[in-house]
């Protein structure tokens, strides 16, 4: 594997996410959480897409990921805000790339765009997609968007969309472009079940579009299970491999993760237990190899070990919404983490 090396920065996920038994967060609350990560150096903000609550993965709603990113945008000055992920298929590419373009211009250049193809079928059911056309779907929407941000007027023929002499205006404020990141990457065996249950899952072939499309390769937390990189080294050499076959050069493309976590200072495990029935279905036992759980120098060699692989961004959803967590992390975890080179930490300003 090629070493290139960029600094280390680390994102979190705004809590635009509720239980069944409280109330939406507000705007309010939504911009002063993105206020307080800006404020103690957070890199990038994400929001999850998820259409219904998607057990086993989740036992709460998530708000429209737009939405969020629109109410947090006035609210920070440098950060950058994302889709972490957007369920692409089950989207129009030209209102999601209307949408971008906006949220671009509003952010004065900040967005990123993350995608991905989704696994819930009662999501794609409820869109009118079958899932077997979802990776076709994605390709021909994310050749869309990019056509209308690059192209003064853009036509496109595939299986799924037709368009003809669309002009978009306002087109992003990035130039090129605003960065996209793809999730793809290895699902180890026993992970993910609901993933990977029809058999159709291959991991090259996102990898193969990242390589084409994409900026940054985004890998989740059940790639890593207990710590183990091997996952996230195989899928980076993968992605090198498949750049080159694509006329690129792997130095263009970064490597992300999406992780979850929850610190404690102290060992109460049981509450370790509570908070995380209250975010996911899955039993504790079956996913507290791949949550970051616990005090913090239970933590720290786990995203060390990300660090060391090559991983350059860290998306951190907590999955207990108080903002004492980002305190937390600011405090007594990123201080501790060294680059990937062994010079400065990865929190130094």
């Amino acid at each position: 594997m090629q070493n290139h090396r960029k600094p280390v920065r680390f994102g979190v996920y705004l809590p635009a996410y509720h239980r069944a038994s409280e109330p939406a967060p507000s705007a309010r609350f939504l911009a002063s959480y993105a206020h307080q990560a800006e404020a103690l150096g957070f890199d990038s903000l994400w929001v999850i897409d998820h259409l219904f609550v998607s057990p086993p993965s989740y036992c709460v709603a998530f708000l429209e990921p737009f939405s969020v990113l629109a109410a947090v945008a006035g609210s920070t000055e440098r950060i950058t805000i994302g889709t972490g992920i957007l369920v692409l298929p089950l989207r129009d590419p030209v209102l999601v790339a209307k949408t971008l373009a906006s949220l671009d211009a509003m952010s004065e250049g900040r967005i990123v765009f993350g995608a991905g193809v989704g696994w819930d079928q009662r999501e794609l059911d409820a869109c009118q997609i079958d899932r077997s056309s979802r990776g076709q779907r994605m390709d021909e929407i994310l050749e869309i968007i990019l056509g209308l941000w690059r192209e003064d007027c853009f036509s496109f023929s595939g299986h799924h969309f037709m368009l003809r002499d669309v002009q978009l205006e306002p087109r992003p404020v990035q130039q090129p472009r605003p960065k996209i990141w793809l999730a793809a990457g290895t699902v180890p065996s026993g992970t993910s079940s609901h993933i990977t249950q029809d058999h159709r899952y291959r991991p090259d072939r996102g990898l193969r579009r990242v390589a084409r499309y994409g900026d940054t390769l985004m890998s989740a937390y059940r790639s890593v299970p207990d710590g183990d990189t091997r996952w996230l080294r195989k899928d980076r050499e993968r992605l090198e491999q498949l750049a080159i076959e694509e006329g690129r050069s792997p130095s263009e493309l970064t490597h992300a993760i999406q992780d979850h976590m929850y610190i404690r200072m102290d060992s109460l495990t049981t509450a370790v237990e509570t908070t995380v029935s209250q975010f996911t279905a899955k039993p504790f036992a079956e996913i507290a190899p791949y949550y970051l759980l616990g005090r913090p120098e239970a933590i720290i060699p786990k995203l060390q070990a990300r660090i060391d692989a090559g991983i350059t961004e860290l998306a951190i959803n907590f999955i207990d919404p108080d903002p004492s967590q980002l305190e937390l992390f600011a405090h007594h975890i990123r201080p501790h983490l060294r680059a990937a080179s062994g010079e400065l930490p990865a929190g130094s300003r």
